[in-house]
């Protein structure tokens, strides 16, 4: 909106002593405007330069026109803010309102120099009504923003500082006292032209300033003139204010926010892998400059809304993860106080510099520090499930979980530095290929202890042509209870027709644990088998049983040269329903409370056809607060399946928290549809009264319990 420029319309003359006053301060101000543009550009600048430090790989560059569309979708649409009803659709009414006002006032000013765009008329009238409302639809943003802060105190903004108020001041006060320098602009030109006309124009032309020039009805008119000129540079002051302090503040988040939304990561299901791991001289992220530029412009990019922090579950249970705090906003402290050093301007012997303020004396401290022992602590990454929440609620994409298994890689694989738990998985691991350490021979056996040995196609003893391969992976080969799963697929399999291969002792462990708890030259090894194996037999089509396996199946796998298609048993099962391939009898009413697994559900996308095969087994769904997108995670993700969670005092562990959110709902049977969710949902459940009365079941056995 412009508040400064009104054209020579409705009917009516404005007087020259407002007018002349306008071109004055209007062409001043073109000459000024430089000065906080040149601040801002410079800003930009030096940000930009930090990023450049970076030292690792961000290969953002396809696909082009994907990320054309998520930069339109996501700054003009505000897709990802509005995610959180009352906060997103109040930010939504300040960044158009700003945007708005912006493209107004450039309007005026334009039309003022060339009369072009032609302002005029009822163009002028509509247009000006348009901003008029937007921009006070901007203010009740801010003001709704302010209560939520400052009133409500949700944990997630726990860390509010000084200057996010101040941030909120400032731009309710230009939004305000732009509205003041309309209100007596029109109140001055009524004083001067008191005709309906005129009353009529500036009424339905500017609603909100007709209303703000009620506050002045009855004042002198040189005290009008005098307060509207002073408002008038008091207005251009703090907007310049607001220009210049974008690059130094939280407000750069509107720039870094728009180019995270082009450079986002389209695969956030899919670790970021290392090259050339038999030569590289280093493993993992050990400085703040070993990241990747992406990583850098995160760390700016962070508004600290909190609402990683909000669904993280290892914050949620009292661990010392905490998403925003600890991970983020941590090393964007570090990352701060170093880049001086990193762009050269702390001299370059840090022992020789002459330490003279206390920013000073930070920065040199801060090159001592090492990053993942003194600024986010490795107790911090180990206590991360993996679940994708954090980066899957973020509106800025930032993403968490790849900083983390970054990190976590410098620890295992350069440091040496690991829970005892996750170096012994890993040894029995490389000795069986299986994290149980069970006999690598074994594998197959549990085919003949469930008695459906002939219910698939061997290899190598069996002969014969089979559509899919089933990974089944090692918890259904060696952990006793998700054996039945195992079977209750086999069986389901067999019953609708399909020819079904398994590898037995040539299927090797997936490695997703591995590669998430830091171990990269491991998951490489497992995989490169496995694809080896899928390859020999001329695999095309591949059916997982657990999500952790299908996941790094069917994303990663493809970064050493594995392409295949991979199902979930719940695609694979809700197809054959659907096809009337498996016809069910009913078993009773059901209430089910349904767990989705993270990596099946947030990494995949896949809620609907877990669902609807409970459905057809007679099922009733009932709805749990967390589920879907919101899900909560059972703890076992991200190779924690392999270490021990120890209960905060004040809190439960989180597999129980998951657990007592699944009770909740008074169920009958709760569903699952993964080998970790099965035992740590399990174990919740002997935790509580409920032990021995309510089941817990795989979506397979809850199908084959109901077959004809």
């Amino acid at each position: 909106m412009s508040f400064s420029f009104h054209p020579l319309e409705g009917g009516y003359d404005i007087p020259m002593r407002i007018v002349g006053a306008n071109i004055y301060y209007e062409w001043l101000i073109y000459v000024l405007m430089w000065i906080p543009i040149g601040i801002f550009l410079y800003g930009v600048y030096k940000r930009v330069r930090i990023w450049m430090q970076a030292r690792g790989e961000t290969h953002r560059q396809e696909p082009i026109g994907k990320r054309i569309s998520s930069f339109l979708y996501n700054t003009l649409g505000q897709v990802r803010v509005i995610e959180k009803p009352l906060p997103g659709w109040m930010h939504f009414l300040l960044f158009w309102g700003f945007v708005v006002l912006l493209i107004a006032t450039a309007s005026f000013a334009l039309w003022n120099i060339t009369g072009f765009p032609p302002l005029t008329g009822n163009v002028y009238i509509y247009f000006s009504w348009f901003v008029d409302v937007i921009g006070f639809l901007a203010m009740i943003g801010v003001a709704v923003l302010a209560y939520i802060r400052y009133v409500q105190r949700p944990d997630r903004l726990n860390d509010t500082k000084p200057l996010d108020g101040w941030i909120l001041v400032l731009i309710f006060t230009i939004l305000l006292t732009g509205y003041i320098i309309e209100g007596l602009r029109i109140a001055a030109q009524i004083e001067l032209a008191p005709t309906m006309a005129a009353i009529e124009y500036e009424r339905t032309a500017s609603p909100i300033g007709w209303l703000f020039a009620g506050l002045f009805s009855g004042a002198a008119l040189e005290s009008m003139l005098s307060w509207h000129r002073f408002m008038w540079w008091f207005h251009m002051a703090i907007s310049f204010l607001f220009i210049g302090m974008v690059p130094f503040t939280k407000l750069w988040h509107i720039f870094t926010g728009m180019t995270s939304y082009y450079a986002r990561d389209y695969q956030p299901e899919a670790v970021r892998m290392v090259e050339n791991i038999e030569e590289a001289e280093t493993y993992g992220i050990e400085k703040i400059e070993d990241f990747g530029w992406k990583d850098l412009l995160d760390l700016d990019a962070c508004i600290r809304c909190g609402r990683c922090q909000e669904a993280c579950p290892a914050y949620n249970t009292g661990k010392a993860l905490n998403p925003k705090i600890t991970i983020i906003q941590a090393l964007k402290k570090h990352l701060d106080n170093k880049s001086p050093y990193m762009l050269g301007e702390g001299g370059d012997d840090l022992e020789a510099v002459t330490m003279t303020t206390e920013a000073e004396i930070e920065g040199v401290k801060e090159t001592e520090k090492h990053m993942i022992y003194d600024i986010v602590t490795p107790q911090v990454l180990w206590d991360c499930t993996n679940c994708l929440a954090c980066v899957y609620h973020c509106p800025m994409f930032i993403e968490h979980v790849p900083k983390i298994i970054d990190m976590r890689r410098n620890l295992v694989m350069w440091q040496g530095d690991m829970p005892s738990e996750a170096q012994m998985a890993f040894t029995n691991t490389e000795r069986n290929y299986n994290p149980w350490g069970v006999g690598w021979a074994n594998r197959a056996e549990w085919l003949k202890e469930r008695n459906i040995r002939d219910l698939v196609i061997l290899l190598p003893e069996d002969e014969g042509d089979f559509e899919y391969l089933l990974f089944a992976g090692c918890a259904a080969a060696f952990d006793d209870r998700y054996k039945k799963a195992g079977e209750a697929l086999v069986r389901l399999l067999h019953k609708a027709g399909l020819k079904v291969g398994y590898l037995g002792t040539e299927e090797y462990c997936c490695g997703d644990w591995a590669r998430r708890l830091g171990n990269e030259y491991l998951w490489q090894t497992l995989a490169s088998q496995n694809i080896e194996s899928f390859q020999r037999y001329n695999v095309k089509k591949i059916i997982c049983i657990c999500p952790h396996g299908y996941n790094t199946i069917k994303n990663e796998y493809s970064q050493l040269g594995g392409e295949f298609e991979v199902y979930h048993s719940t695609e694979i099962l809700a197809r054959l329903i659907a096809e009337g391939k498996l016809k069910t009898i009913s078993n009773g009413n059901r209430r089910v409370s349904y767990h989705d697994s993270c990596f099946l559900g947030r990494y995949n996308q896949v809620f609907t056809e877990p669902r609807e095969v409970v459905a057809a087994a007679g099922g009733t769904l009932i709805s749990i607060e967390r589920s879907k997108e919101f899900g909560f995670c059972c703890g076992a993700g991200g190779g924690r399946m392999w270490l021990e969670e120890k209960a905060v005092e004040g809190f439960k562990r989180i597999n129980q928290t998951r657990t007592e959110q699944l009770l909740e709902v008074d169920p009958d049977t709760v569903v699952v549809n993964c080998p970790y969710c099965m035992t740590m949902i399990s174990d919740g459940v002997k935790e509580t009264d409920e032990e021995g009365k309510i089941p817990v079941l795989d979506v397979c056995e809850l199908l084959w319990q109901c077959q004809e």
